[in-house]
């Protein structure tokens, strides 16, 4: 396997697999935010992009109903840019693609590699609210 820019969420991926998870959530920082992200890998048989490895949701710590979802592939989030913009409150700039780049490497430094069973109180909140919600 070659180096890829969030090969950490592919080795999350490798590990929720071997542990039978469905789910799972870690914690990420940008642009002065705190976000809980849920970490989803695609069901047999379940439309996706052909590149993404996995569902990927963020929610905003201070606002729970805050939430964007998007696929991930190696490299980037598979979204419009002005949603990215609009959901992480980045201005617009002429250098957008060194913007992202930023996101994209502040998103890879938090991707944990395997599934850690610790969360804390909101991450835990977040995730018994999430697996509510995909059950109703």
């Amino acid at each position: 396997m070659g180096s890829f820019l969030f090969q950490n969420l592919h080795k999350l991926k490798k590990d929720m697999k071997k542990k039978q998870c469905l789910i799972d959530s870690f914690m990420f920082a940008y642009n002065k935010q705190n976000y809980i992200v849920l970490v989803r890998p695609y069901a047999a048989g379940e439309d996706k992009q052909s590149d993404a490895l996995m569902k990927v949701e963020f929610v905003r710590v201070n606002r729970l109903k805050e939430r964007f979802t998007v696929p991930a592939t190696k490299w980037q989030f598979v979204a419009d840019a002005r949603m990215l913009r609009d959901y992480f409150q980045i201005p617009y700039s002429e250098n957008l693609g060194e913007v992202f780049r930023d996101l994209y490497e502040c998103f890879a430094a938090s991707i944990p590699v395997s599934v850690h069973k610790d969360k804390s109180e909101i991450e835990q909140k977040v995730l018994q609210s999430s697996e509510q919600i995909k059950k109703s």
